[in-house]
């Protein structure tokens, strides 16, 4: 009976140690458990900082970028401007005829725009996959029209322009009715001309006076004209933005 009893009294001891190991156990797993947590949201925390500092980094060279941007626009449109208004006055007015044939020639040109706008810092945003760090969910949303939508227009109209005004080209400056220097009268050497610089004179105001003359400059200036349209809102747009980033990094500051 005691051999019995005291069998009892060891597996309850047994048990209790158990127990005890058991509960230990459950302790340190749920400690690694919270241990590991917290390292994860420091870690997140952490890398959170870090890619805010990266977005901030960028809205910064973002300024840059449209900065530069806004000043070419800028250019381009009093441009447009200039030719425009030149190239209005053959239509206009008659007393154009009274210039010599190299002011004339300068009234007739057009000069095609380059696209100096850049994407890179866009492009590296979208590769790292912070856009959506930027800041509010509006400067996302404009960040993206902007170098999705409205630089694409405007590159698309800067190569509209090109081909068009490179055909008004063949016909001032390559016309079998009129002997030019070269094209857009450019440096280079000058050779004399077959023709006395009056007989010159009447054949490019005959050019400038036939209808197909007259189409050339009343497509050139509608084409300037939809370039204003088109480079006013994009150089809106990117002053908007402006002060969008400027607003976000004030707050971060």
């Amino acid at each position: 009976m005691i051999k019995f009893f005291r069998k009892i009294r060891y597996d309850l001891m047994e048990k209790n140690k158990t127990g005890k190991y058991l509960k230990y156990a459950i302790g340190e797993i749920i400690l690694v458990v919270v241990g590991i947590l917290i390292a994860l949201s420091i870690n997140n925390w952490n890398q959170k900082r870090l890619d805010k500092q990266q977005a901030i980094g960028y809205l910064k060279n973002l300024v840059e970028d449209l900065k530069s941007d806004t000043i070419q626009f800028n250019r381009i449109i009093k441009y447009y401007e200039i030719q425009t208004a030149n190239n209005s006055i053959p239509l206009l007015h008659d007393d154009y005829k009274l210039l010599e044939v190299d002011s004339i020639i300068k009234l007739i040109s057009g000069y095609w725009q380059h696209n100096n706008t850049s994407d890179q810092t866009f492009q590296k945003i979208k590769n790292t996959g912070l856009i959506e760090l930027l800041g509010t969910e509006e400067i996302n949303k404009a960040v993206n029209d902007y170098y999705n939508k409205a630089i694409t227009t405007y590159a698309s109209f800067i190569e509209y322009d090109e081909e068009y005004t490179n055909k008004d080209d063949g016909f001032w400056f390559s016309n079998p009715n009129f002997e030019v220097s070269s094209i857009r009268s450019f440096g280079g050497k000058s050779f004399p001309f077959k023709d006395s610089p009056a007989k010159r004179k009447d054949a490019l105001i005959k050019l400038v006076e036939s209808i197909e003359g007259r189409n050339h400059l009343r497509n050139a200036i509608e084409r300037d004209e939809l370039g204003i349209v088109i480079v006013k809102n994009v150089n809106s747009f990117a002053k908007r933005i402006l002060v969008l980033i400027d607003q976000e990094l004030n707050k971060n500051k």
